[in-house]
C-alpha cells in the first residue's frame, strides 16, 4: 500500500507538471489501483493488472506497461494460486512476443531484459510466498503447542481433582460417618471398630494429602506414571474390603465375585475399583440408614459388569440420594469408562439405588458368592 501510494503521488505529479490528463495517465492510475487490490483480493487484482497492461501494450504500444506487467509477477507469485501465475506468465510472454514482432518499442536485447526482470520478480514473489508459508506453519505449530499445554494443564487439574474426590473425600466421609456414630455405639466392640476406621482413614487421608502437596510443589520432578491406587487397583480385593466397610457401618452387605482373576487390563480394573469406592462412599454419605446393600461382579460374553445397589430405609430419602448421577464422582467415572469403551448407568430403583458399570473383557461365565 505504501508503494502504491508513492506511485500514485508520482503519477499525479506528472499530470500536474504536464497540465493535461492523457489516456496514459488514466491507465497508470488504474494499474496502481489494481496493484492496491492485492491487499484484499489477490486473484481479482491479478486479472485487473493483466487486463490494464494488455490494453496499454496493444492499444498504446507502451513498453512501460509491459515492464510493469513483468514486475507485477512478483505480487502474483506471492499471493495467487498456480494457475493464475501460469496465466500471468503466458500473457507476459505473448505480449512480449507481440511487441518484439512490432519492433518499435523494445530495443535490441529488450526481450531478454523483460525475461530477466520477470524471472527476478517471480523468484522474489516465490521467496515471499515461502516466508509467509513458513510463518503460517510456525503460527499453527505455536497454536498447537499452546493447545497441548492447556490440555496437559486441564488433565493435571482433573487428576488432582480426581485424587481429592476418589481418595481423600472417601476417607473423610468414613471419618465423618464413624465420628457421628461413635457416641451411639451400643458396645465396646462396635466403638473399637469405629475408632479403628477413623484412625486408618485419617492416616490414609493424611498420606494422600502429603503426596498430593509434594507433587504440586515439586515442579521439577516428573509426574509419576500410572499408579495402582486404593486396594492395589484390584477390584476383587476392593469390593471385599468395601463390603466389610459397609458391614462395619451397620449395613448388611452381600458381595458376589468370580473365583478366577478378571481377564481385563490393569487400567480397566482400576476404573472398576474407583467406581466401587465411589458407590460405597455415596451409600455411606447419602443413605447411611440403608437396610442392606450388595456388590456384584457379573461376567457376560465379551464384558464384565460391576453392580452396586442398596435397599433404602423406610424413612424419607436423604437429599442427593436420587441425584447420584449428577455428582462429579459418577460423572467423571462415566467419562473415564467411556474412554475405555465402557458404560456407566446409575439411578433410583423401587426400594433404593443402583449403579451398573460395564467394561469389555474376555472372561468366561462362572462366579461364586464371597459373602
Amino acid at each position: 500500500m505504501l508503494a502504491v501510494g508513492v506511485l500514485l503521488c508520482v503519477a499525479v505529479g506528472f499530470i500536474l507538471a504536464s497540465g493535461e490528463f492523457a489516456r496514459y495517465d488514466l491507465l497508470a492510475i488504474a494499474l496502481y489501483l489494481g496493484l492496491a487490490a492485492f491487499a484484499w483480493h489477490p486473484m481479482t487484482a491479478a486479472f485487473i493488472v493483466m487486463f490494464i497492461s494488455s490494453v496499454g501494450v496493444v492499444f498504446t504500444g507502451s513498453g512501460g506497461d509491459l515492464l510493469e506487467l513483468a514486475i507485477a509477477l512478483s505480487l502474483v507469485a506471492a499471493t495467487c494460486v498456480p494457475w493464475v501465475i501460469v496465466t500471468h506468465a503466458v500473457l507476459l510472454g505473448a505480449l512480449t512476443a507481440y511487441v518484439a514482432i512490432d519492433g518499435a518499442t523494445l530495443t535490441g536485447g529488450g526481450i531478454f531484459a523483460i525475461a530477466g526482470i520477470a524471472a527476478i520478480a517471480f523468484l522474489a514473489g516465490l521467496a515471499f510466498r515461502l516466508v509467509a508459508a513458513r510463518e503460517m506453519t510456525l503460527l499453527a505449530e505455536r497454536a498447537r503447542v499452546v493447545e497441548d499445554l492447556e490440555l496437559i494443564a486441564r488433565e493435571e487439574q482433573e487428576r488432582i481433582a480426581d485424587e481429592l474426590h476418589d481418595g481423600i473425600a472417601h476417607d473423610l466421609t468414613l471419618i465423618l460417618f464413624h465420628a457421628r456414630a461413635l457416641p451411639k455405639q451400643p458396645d465396646e466392640a462396635s466403638r473399637q471398630v469405629s475408632l479403628s476406621t477413623i484412625e486408618e482413614s485419617a492416616e490414609q487421608a493424611l498420606e494422600s494429602i502429603q503426596s498430593l502437596l509434594s507433587l504440586i510443589r515439586d515442579t521439577k520432578t516428573e509426574a509419576p506414571g500410572a499408579h495402582l491406587g486404593r486396594y492395589n487397583g484390584r477390584v476383587l480385593e476392593a469390593i471385599s474390603s468395601l463390603g466389610t466397610l459397609l458391614e462395619d457401618a451397620g449395613i448388611p452387605t452381600r458381595v458376589t465375585a468370580p473365583n478366577d482373576p478378571l481377564q481385563i487390563s490393569p487400567l480397566a480394573e482400576r476404573l472398576l475399583t474407583e467406581i466401587a469406592i465411589e458407590a460405597v462412599t455415596n451409600i455411606i454419605k447419602h443413605a447411611p440408614d440403608s437396610q442392606s446393600a450388595s456388590m456384584e461382579i457379573q461376567i457376560r460374553p465379551g464384558a464384565v459388569e460391576l453392580v452396586v445397589q442398596n435397599v433404602a430405609s423406610a424413612g424419607p430419602p436423604r437429599s442427593k440420594e436420587d441425584g447420584a448421577s449428577g455428582g462429579r464422582g459418577l460423572s467423571r467415572a462415566g467419562q473415564r469408562l467411556a474412554q475405555s469403551n465402557g458404560q456407566l448407568e446409575s439411578g433410583r430403583t423401587v426400594d433404593g439405588w443402583i449403579l451398573r458399570a460395564t467394561l469389555p473383557t474376555t472372561l468366561h461365565p462362572g462366579s461364586a458368592t464371597l459373602r
